[in-house]
């Protein structure tokens, strides 16, 4: 039961977006052409079977009792990481891989330690939500998830070179996925 309740609270924290009443709602992200838009709907889609899939998993099959507080862990160090990173990004936050038009580089904030700190959260949160439950069929698709945010993780890169001068010097002088490491 408590751990049915942390999985909840923490969807809800990941889902949940609060403004406060003087910030101008952002104008929807729209796809630019050549945009992938096949890769952004198959992320989406993993990540949301994934968050659903976990809790149907459990009702369905006993579940296992070790790396529930591992899962926790991963799940919530995911959703504050997400919601620190998107609140960094700001109107420059999309679901696309091109960058908005008017969006700028983004290097301060978790940024100026990691290139991508809201799809290492996803992965968190893709490996932790399962763990939490105690599922472990459902974490065939933390794996498929993971491939696909490699994926969008090359395409964005190239992206974001060909749209910002600075892009490689940023690069250069940060880590994609893991700090210090990678």
């Amino acid at each position: 039961m408590i751990a049915a309740s942390a999985y909840a609270v923490l969807v809800a924290a990941l889902v949940v977006r609060f403004r406060s009443p003087d910030e101008l709602p952002l104008e929807p992200a729209r796809p630019l052409p050549g945009d992938p838009v096949w890769l952004a709907r198959v992320h989406h889609a993993l990540l949301g079977v994934l968050l659903i899939g976990a809790p149907i998993e459990r009702l369905f099959h006993a579940s296992a009792t070790s790396g529930r507080g591992v899962g926790f862990c991963l799940f919530a160090i995911g959703v504050v990481l997400y919601r620190v990173a998107g609140r960094t990004l700001g109107d420059a936050l999309s679901p696309f891989t091109e960058p908005r038009e008017t969006a700028p580089l983004v290097t301060h904030g978790l940024y100026r330690h990691l290139r991508h700190p809201i799809y290492v959260s996803q992965a968190l949160i893709a490996v932790g939500a399962p763990l939490l439950l105690g599922c472990r069929d459902v974490l065939v698709l933390a794996s498929a998830l993971v491939l696909v945010l490699a994926i969008r993780v090359a395409r964005e890169e190239e992206a974001l070179a060909r749209t910002f001068p600075d892009y490689s010097r940023y690069a250069a002088q940060t880590k994609r996925i893991v700090p210090f490491v990678y």
